[in-house]
């Protein structure tokens, strides 16, 4: 049996190679690779092309763009990767929601142009790009924040 996810992994790998080929920066890089998301089935637990979650989605992203294979929940990104305020859209960032209790219950990365890679099963098409303010009325029940990834931190 083909193993899909494998391949769709490395696919996403070699769009990696050809952006950095071509002279992208690491931001671009990764608007470019979330972009590749758009339309992807949501499936818990999942983190590819084929089918994703919302951390999935972002960490997927980020392993083609540094050559790792880290897998982790929307709260360990927003608590132990994506650490400093986002105040402006430089550098690579994401959109978190998070419960009363202050745990981060979604993630959605920026993609750049003001868009969000929304990976839900809210989505009835798969992943979404979406604005800040869809974002914020789909979650309004938690609190929004914008958070960039720590320098280094994935690398």
């Amino acid at each position: 049996m083909k193993d899909y996810t494998k391949e769709a992994q490395k696919s996403l790998e070699n769009y990696s190679d050809f952006l950095e080929a071509q002279g992208c920066g690491k931001e671009e890089m990764f608007h470019n690779l979330l972009a590749e998301f758009n339309g992807t089935p949501y499936v818990w637990g999942d983190e590819s092309t084929e089918s994703s979650d919302c951390s999935g989605t972002v960490c997927a992203s980020l392993n083609a763009l540094y050559k790792k294979r880290i897998r982790v929940t929307a709260d360990s990104l927003y608590r132990n990767y994506f650490t400093s305020p986002a105040e402006d859209y430089d550098g690579i960032q994401a959109a978190f929601f998070l419960n009363k209790e202050g745990k981060a219950v979604h993630v959605a990365g920026y993609m750049g142009r003001g868009l969000f890679m929304n990976e839900s099963s809210l989505e009835a098409n798969g992943g979404t790009p979406r604005t800040m303010g869809e974002l914020k009325r789909m979650y309004s029940s938690f609190l929004f924040t914008r958070r960039k990834l720590k320098e280094g931190q994935w690398a």
